[in-house]
């Protein structure tokens, strides 16, 4: 996962800290002498530059990016850097609202994971960012390197009629009908199975395009 974050300041630093082991993180901050304090406190590349600015997101690899995450002390600001974050087609975009008079505002724009200071922090946009689709985290071991996630099956899978594998994860049961099947080697899949399966985070991705068909 690549992750972008825009503001350097405490929440954003302690998010950086939180994924430092299983994402990449890039951290744009505005500020240069905090810019240059970030490169001794966390392992994340940090940006001298504006985040409004599409220039230095492009430098910080946008085009690429899973998440976008803003958190600077502006709402409008905040808002600004959401707005193009979602023209450049990033997958997710969560910013930060400082005053919650501004909640509705954001919403409107089409900007809906947002995150409240008020009843929020960093490990609130960790578990927004530990969110893929539909698919329900049940359980994460480790620092997040593994999880523990269940997903239906697609009609566009191609693991209908097949063999219970899936490449990088270890299928544990099957909810089918309303029963519990603990797969065996003559078990086969369908359209709607809905599975339990382990994976390492860096893995989750390409294994849930795999059950959704994508």
């Amino acid at each position: 996962m690549k992750i972008i974050i825009v503001g350097g300041g405490e929440t954003g630093t302690t998010l950086a800290k939180l994924f430092e082991k299983e994402a990449e993180v890039i951290i744009v901050e505005k500020e240069e002498i905090l810019a240059k304090e970030l490169a001794q406190k966390t392992n994340a590349l940090i940006i001298h530059g504006d985040g409004t600015d599409i220039s230095i997101l492009k430098e910080a690899g946008i085009e690429k990016s899973d998440a976008l995450v803003v958190t600077t002390g502006d709402d409008t600001v905040n808002l600004m850097i959401s707005q193009i974050g979602k023209s450049e087609k990033v997958r997710k975009v969560i910013p930060l609202v400082r005053k919650p008079k501004n909640e509705e505002l954001f919403a409107r724009l089409g900007v809906t994971s947002f995150v409240s200071v008020a009843g929020s922090n960093a490990a609130e946009i960790k578990r927004i960012l530990r969110t893929y689709g539909d698919a329900r985290i049940v359980a994460q071991f480790g620092e997040g390197d593994v999880q523990i996630i269940q997903q239906a099956i697609s009609k566009n899978s191609k693991l209908i009629k097949k063999k219970v594998e899936i490449k990088n994860a270890v299928i544990a049961t099957i909810y089918r009908s309303g029963k519990i099947i603990i797969p065996t080697i003559n078990t086969r899949l369908k359209e709607s199975d809905v599975l339990l399966f382990a994976v390492k985070t860096k893995d989750l991705q390409g294994v849930l395009e795999i059950i959704k068909g994508e």
